[in-house]
């Protein structure tokens, strides 16, 4: 009954909407000022308005992260329809695009991927939300320009910059201090931007700690950590058409809990920390028709050190205490070189060349004990020193072209193509799946046709068929060891992924709505799953699952009911299935819908919004996930300009937030943990001063 409701309210509230548009298609001029994004760079690697995209593309805006009170990335997307995230505990998450997960999402920051060395298990955050200027999703695939894993969309992070002052030398910045009740979170951060003649610069730090998350049972075990992060950036334009960017970051966190299972009394990543630099040539010149060429040089050294203690934990009549400790450490080197050009003011052309380079370095210690009843040791074998995965490294290069040509002044196509060609290596180790040297490679072209038709200057509909593929990871087809999931074994004889992807939509933008509509249907061959291998559940193999298929749709809009205040509703449905066995493919969310209002005056003097996100059951599930309960969490935002009050020499901001207000119990369909609650009410203050 409520997923009818559910659907009944979506489709009203669709009809609402375009009767809205019909009325207001014709208006030359905009009756109500509203905020709007302006620039998306991830659709087509180059800046354009996001109103002219041919593909679905969402963007959050940093004045959404402090006046929301967002701690991780999970929550910083959790608003945007289509998009989720599975997760172990809050600390550990990855991004679920229209069904599709982990390494079938691409996640880049500033337009350079991360490593992709794992498939399984979610990890802490790479990147703290404080450093983020906005962050781009693509809905849909998009290898055409980010080559393998971008079958379910991209996720784009896209850092604070520097930023010029119209002086010789000139220094601004803000310091903020935030804290959450639900885990006794504190967070202080400070960022300084200024400039020296043409030179612009960039600092910014940030400290986090959290304590065990409280839920609605009691307190989550293994959820708590602490960490900063440094971000430092150095911008400089050597004349009107040469301008080079440094960036360097460092994020380092220690015991970051991760809640594996109800039987580890500990179990947390003693060291979780990335160092990063990137180099940025850019080279414009637009009165020519060779417009813009760029060089991105990215270096990333990751080290990991997950440290659990498993008590009591039931293997038929026998029971388990295990001690786990991996140490793993990552180099990733990739670089991409592009150029666009200009022909006639109709042709906009997109050439380049990306490479990447993945090397994989890990240390495992696995001691178990199992006992019986009457805690008689029956077995007490040596530690196991073998790695979960061998030696080994991963390396790409992938060409690419996309043209965009507008023979209409209403209709613009977009044409592209890429091949990729991609080597694993994994080095001789014993006791892994790999007894002898392995190399296997993988190699494949994606392309797409799409379509933006300008019905009038305030309505656009999109279309767009795009083919995009997935190669394997060396978790895929090395890992054999424990694992979150339980035991887990690789299959080196993995095929790639290929997806064919129809989607299509409609865009509008009145006087008095926003928003936009689409539906997809995405054909996967070979997709890549964990199928269980035991009647227990607690073994798993990667396989290649013949034929998937997923479709779906996504409605979000805004409504102005006044120049301070709106309404907003997202809504998205996802079905998946394997298309021989008719199963259900696994982390498929639930039907869900966000409902609120919002006020907030031009100048963010005051500000509160009031949400309602509604979760339909999810009784639909593959073989080794458990069915949830449908349920509505309510959420209230406010914040002021003390400003209004006293009289202060720089604005400070208070910002209160409370989520989950009636501290609802419930279970997301997308979580790894199935034995404990969710958090329950939390309450965010935050004060932030801009100098």
């Amino acid at each position: 009954m409520r997923h009818l409701r559910l659907k009944i309210f979506f489709f009203i509230l669709s009809f609402v909407n375009f009767n809205l548009i019909a009325q207001v298609v014709d208006s030359k001029k905009d009756s109500i000022t509203y905020y709007l994004p302006k620039v998306v760079v991830t659709a087509n690697r180059y800046e354009k308005n996001i109103f002219e995209t041919h593909i679905p593309v969402s963007i959050v805006h940093k004045h959404e992260i402090w006046q929301h009170g967002i701690d991780n990335l999970g929550n910083l997307l959790q608003k945007q329809a289509g998009v989720n995230f599975t997760s172990v505990g809050p600390w550990s998450q990855k991004f679920v695009i229209r069904g599709l997960v982990g390494p079938q999402v691409l996640t880049l920051i500033d337009g350079m991927r991360l490593d992709v060395l794992r498939s399984y298990g979610n990890h802490a955050p790479l990147l703290d939300v404080e450093q983020i200027e906005r962050v781009e999703i693509i809905r849909g695939p998009t290898s055409i320009l980010y080559g393998s894993d971008a079958i379910g969309g991209v996720v784009n992070f896209i850092t604070k910059k520097p930023g010029s002052i119209d002086k010789e030398f000139g220094l601004k910045g803000n310091l903020g201090l935030q804290y959450s009740s639900v885990d006794h979170q504190n967070h202080q951060s400070l960022t300084l931007i200024g400039n020296l003649h043409n030179w612009q610069f960039l600092l910014g730090l940030n400290n986090r700690n959290a304590d065990d998350v409280n839920t609605p049972k009691g307190k989550l075990a293994n959820t708590g950590f602490n960490g900063y992060s440094i971000d430092a950036k150095i911008y400089t334009e050597f004349s009107n058409k040469h301008y080079i960017n440094i960036t360097g970051q460092s994020n380092q966190l220690k015991d970051v809990g991760i809640p594996i299972n109800k039987y580890a009394k500990n179990a947390r990543f003693l060291k979780y920390n990335r160092d990063l630099v990137t180099l940025n040539y850019e080279y414009r010149s637009p009165k020519n028709i060779w417009a813009k060429s760029k060089i991105n040089l990215c270096y990333q050294q990751g080290e990991r050190n997950f440290d659990a203690l498993i008590y009591q934990m039931p293997m038929g009549a026998l029971f388990v205490n295990q001690i786990l400790n991996a140490h793993r450490y990552v180099d990733s080197f990739s670089g991409n070189f592009q150029n666009s050009f200009t022909f006639f003011k109709k042709n906009f052309l997109t050439t380049g060349i990306d490479v990447f380079a993945n090397f994989d370095n890990t240390k495992r210690l696995a001691d178990p004990e199992i006992y019986n009843k009457q805690g008689i040791i029956v077995k007490n074998p040596p530690a196991d020193y073998t790695p979960p995965i061998p030696k080994s490294n991963r390396k790409g290069i992938a060409i690419f072209i996309e043209d965009e040509f507008a023979p209409w002044p209403k209709l613009t196509f977009t044409f592209g193509t890429r091949i990729d060609y991609i080597i694993s290596h994994a080095n001789a180790t014993v006791g892994t799946l790999v007894e002898e040297n392995r190399k296997e490679t993988d190699s494949d072209f994606s392309g797409n046709i799409g379509i933006l038709y300008r019905l009038s200057e305030k309505v656009r509909f999109i279309a767009n068929i795009g083919r995009a593929f997935k190669a394997p990871t060396l978790q895929e087809r090395y890992f054999k060891g424990v694992a979150q999931v339980g035991y887990l074994y690789g299959n080196p004889q993995l095929n790639s992924e290929r997806s064919l992807n129809l989607d299509g939509g409609i865009k509008w933008k009145t006087g008095i709505s926003t928003g936009e509509f689409n539906l997809f249907r995405n054909q996967i061959d070979n997709l890549i799953v964990m199928k269980p291998i035991s009647i227990a559940a607690d073994t798993f193999v990667y396989d290649n699952v013949g034929q998937a298929q997923i479709f779906g749709g996504e409605f979000q809009t805004e409504i102005y009911l006044t120049k301070r205040i709106s309404v907003f509703l997202n809504s998205s449905y996802v079905y998946g299935q394997d298309v021989k066995s008719e199963e259900a493919l696994p982390k498929i969310p639930p039907l869900e819908a966000l409902l609120g209002l919002r006020y907030g005056d031009k100048n963010s003097n005051y500000w509160f919004e009031v949400n309602s996100r509604f979760v339909n059951e999810q009784n639909r599930v593959a073989k080794n996930e458990i069915e949830t309960s449908g349920y509505n969490i309510f959420n209230f935002s406010t914040g002021v300009n003390l400003n209004r009050f006293l009289r202060l020499r720089n604005p400070l901001f208070l910002t209160f937030n409370i989520k989950n207000i009636f501290d609802m119990s419930y279970r997301d369909h997308l979580s790894s943990v199935t034995w404990w609650d969710a958090p329950g009410r939390n309450i965010i203050i935050g004060l932030r001063s801009n100098f």
